[in-house]
């Protein structure tokens, strides 16, 4: 989420490149069709010194951290609202923030959600996003898998509205539960969900944002609390934690500064976009004074502002970055986007610009980032090593996109109910929830304009092989959650196809060979469901030819071709499972036919999709190989029987490490992994061991160290020495270990230490020494 009092719908103006802005203007508005070309996809002109560009890089990073955690304001509110929902009347009641976009009111939300003091008051929590089109059936699933049931998903799918708030009456009752339901734009919503929430006069609470005042008197009797504006200091506050980052205001500046962001009369969201404009203009009073009296016409020109506000910062992008921001109109309002597939899309689009030795999906990333940094995106979720996981546009900003689009032929969006039909769209990217079969909606258009074919929901139809006939041109084709049969006959013909994500059904007969003929493709992400063994599978090599591809993910499928001729040198990723149960199948993955394999996931299981113990001999030979990779840097194994404390031969290269379900050879296996000279970041999770024993010179360079579910970690001795750059610890429910070495709290680089569900031994071990270790120490934190 956004930092600052507001996380709605902000803005923030481009770092470089600002002009004078013209407000409404798209970046084609004659209709002609938008090419890679006009948005300035061009080939960098200019050379950069390495070690100052990873310098700048990292602090950029760093940067963007830190800003993660700046909040302005809210600190009154926040009290105010966490003592309404923890105290009061033992009936449930409902709780509304209410106010107008820009001001936060998701932001403040999500604070009083995460505080510590409300996870423990309240038994089970739900967090849902409502919005404008809401669907009660929709609403009610998302609030069920909030609250992790036992069911399996697809039972809840097939049930009609009344039987899941039968089954959400019942999964809340007699339980003290949160239900926060965001950004309701309409009363229906609370009629609809009401008779859901059980009362049982324990406490409970509904927490709604909205913009709308009937919104909450409608759903309680008790009055909103409506989110203040920002006063003048907290003005300030915020607009010089976006123009300095850190740095302090010099003094002829702060006047002018002040009167800027009194001018913008405490709305966030134009205090972001002028913080973010003025971050990268000329510091001086000269420039800034050219604002004063004429703040509201660069944030406007009328009302309602804010769809002037997003032109403002959008005509103002650089133009390498305009189609990727565009692209997130592509996906469903409030959805939780993976960064790392939205990568492989852009590159697959032909948006990233290709520059010196860097790959394409390092300078994708930057890409992202810099929207990050201009609040264009926002974070919903960062990796262990900082980087970005999740991501999420504000439904504002995400209909800006799709206006965009539209009008520039850019992307055409397509939903079940509310269907438009362009003679020649460029990009489709279609919205289903069943009711409307997605081989209707393809007959309407003119396939070869089309160069993507995006799916996201319900297609409406299982058997899909004719769909995608006569588009031979296209170059992404994305179908999630649509099951196939069977791989549609017509895909052999796409040659241009850079992405392709497919999902089989388990009973499905597969012709994988027929992949062999996309010599163009960089991505495939290939979902096999639960295959079963004796499925009849044909030969894979045809996957294993494909020389353009860079990213290769086979979920769930344990087959691998029994030899390869092919040398895959552009393959960087490679996510899929081995299986050792066919003897003459064993040893025949030549790893060194993937030589700049950068990142690896492996699985060693048998025909069950178990650990195969009885084969530890053939996964020590397996991971003796693992030297071949000179380039690997991420490495996950999964489901291995041993690590051996002889084995010597994993790559120096290694920086991320995660163990999951591997037998560690009792203290030898860490040993091994301690004299790697580059890992940053270890994760152990569900792992045979008993003892830690970490010798003074092991993990020179470890970083991040995460231990979850060791059910059999008791006991952890530490040398002087060991681990000097740790900064950040994690141990959940490992429930035998009882103490923590004192070599740990000397540790100068030790930030941040999170224990959970710990003995309680340790956790009375821990509580003395919150008050006397440097670093921040958090206990039972269920977010570990």
């Amino acid at each position: 989420m956004m930092n600052g009092r507001n996380m709605n719908a902000v803005a923030m103006v481009p770092l470089e490149g600002w002009k004078q802005p013209t407000y409404g203007v798209s970046l084609n508005r004659k209709g002609h069709e938008v090419s890679p070309e006009k948005y300035g996809i061009e080939r960098a002109t200019e050379s950069v010194d390495a070690a100052a560009a990873a310098a700048t890089e990292a602090l950029h990073k760093r940067r963007r951290e830190v800003e993660e955690d700046d909040v302005v304001g809210f600190v009154d509110d926040t009290s105010t609202l966490v003592k309404k929902l923890t105290e009061g009347d033992r009936k449930c009641d409902v709780i509304s923030i209410i106010g107008m976009g820009g001001l936060g009111k998701t932001t403040l939300a999500r604070k009083i959600y995460n505080n510590v003091g409300v996870k423990r008051h309240f038994e089970c929590r739900a967090w849902v996003y409502v919005s404008q089109d809401f669907r009660i059936r929709e609403l009610l699933l998302k609030i069920l898998k909030e609250m992790q049931i036992r069911e399996q998903w697809k039972i809840l799918e097939d049930m009609g509205v009344d039987e899941l708030k039968g089954k959400l009456f019942k999964c809340l009752l007699r339980k003290r539960y949160l239900i926060v339901m965001d950004d309701i734009w309409n009363t229906e919503v609370w009629d609809e969900v009401r008779s859901a929430f059980p009362d049982d006069l324990n406490g409970s609470r509904i927490l709604i944002t909205s913009r709308i005042n009937e919104v909450a008197s409608h759903a309680s009797s008790a009055p909103p609390y409506f989110l203040p504006f920002l006063d003048k200091d907290e003005s300030w506050e915020l607009f010089s934690k976006k123009v300095f980052r850190g740095r302090t205001c010099p003094p002829e500046l702060e006047t002018l500064g002040r009167k800027i962001a009194e001018d913008c009369c405490g709305l966030p969201l134009s205090i972001v976009v002028l913080g973010g404009l003025l971050a990268n203009r000329d510091k001086t009073s000269r420039e800034w004074s050219k604002l004063i009296g004429h703040v509201n016409w660069y944030l406007t020109e009328a009302n309602p502002i804010c769809k002037d506000i997003l032109a403002l910062s959008y005509t103002n992008l650089p133009r390498r970055l305009q189609p990727c921001f565009l692209y997130f109109g592509v996906y469903p309002e409030d959805f939780e986007i993976p960064a790392r597939q939205l990568i492989h899309l852009w590159t697959a689009e032909g948006f990233i610009q290709h520059t010196s030795n860097r790959s394409k999906e390092d300078v994708a990333e930057d890409y992202l980032g810099e929207l990050i940094d201009r609040s264009l995106i926002q974070v919903s979720r960062r990796a262990t090593d900082g980087g970005i996981k999740k991501c999420r546009i504000h439904d504002l900003l995400r209909d800006f996109c799709i206006s965009e689009s539209k009008e520039d032929k850019f992307l055409e969006l397509l939903r079940a109910g509310n269907l438009s039909f362009p003679i020649k769209p460029r990009r489709l990217s279609f919205h289903g929830d069943g009711s409307f079969p997605v081989y209707n909606v393809l007959n309407f258009f003119d396939p070869p304009c089309a160069r993507s074919l995006l799916f996201f929901g319900d297609a409406g139809d299982r058997d899909l092989n004719l769909f995608v006939k006569n588009f031979e041109l296209i170059r992404v084709l994305n179908l999630e959650c649509i099951v196939l049969h069977s791989i549609p006959k017509s895909i052999e013909t796409m040659i241009h196809l850079r992405y392709l994500r497919i999902e089989l059904s388990a009973s499905a007969s597969f012709f994988l060979d027929s992949l062999g003929n996309l010599r163009n493709l960089e991505t495939l992400v290939m979902e096999l469901g639960h295959v079963a063994f004796d499925c009849p599978v044909s030969s894979v090599n045809g996957i294993f030819m494909l020389q353009s591809l860079r990213n290769l993910y086979l979920e769930e499928f344990r087959l691998l071709p029994y030899h390869l001729d092919e040398v895959l040198w552009n393959l960087q990723v490679l996510s899929t499972s081995i299986s050792w149960y066919v003897k003459e199948q064993a040893f025949t993955v030549a790893l060194d036919k993937f030589p700049c394999v950068r990142e690896l996931t492996i699985r060693f299981i048998n025909k069950y999709g178990n650990v195969n113990f009885e084969e530890s001999e053939r996964a020590v030979e397996l991971l003796e190989r693992l030297h071949q990779l000179g380039c690997l840097q991420k490495l996950k194994m999964r489901e291995f029987p041993i690590l051996p404390s002889d084995l010597i031969s994993f790559p120096l290269t290694i920086t991320q490490l995660t163990l999951r379900n591997v037998g560690l050879a009792e203290g030898g296996g860490m040993t091994v992994l301690g004299k790697l000279p580059n890992l940053r970041i270890l994760k152990i999770k569900s792992c045979a061991i008993s003892n830690l024993h970490v010798f003074g010179d092991s993990f020179p360079r470890l970083e991040v160290l995460k231990l979850r579910r060791l059910d059999y970690f008791e006991e952890w001795k530490q040398e002087e020495g060991a681990m000097p750059c740790l900064r950040y610890l994690v141990i959940s429910k490992c429930r035998k270990l009882t103490i923590l070495p004192p070599e740990l709290w000397s540790l100068t680089t030790l930030q941040k230490v999170e224990v959970s569900s710990p003995n309680p031994k340790l956790e009375k071990m821990l509580q003395k020494l919150q008050r006397t270790v440097s670093c921040k120490l958090v206990i039972g934190s269920s977010s570990i």
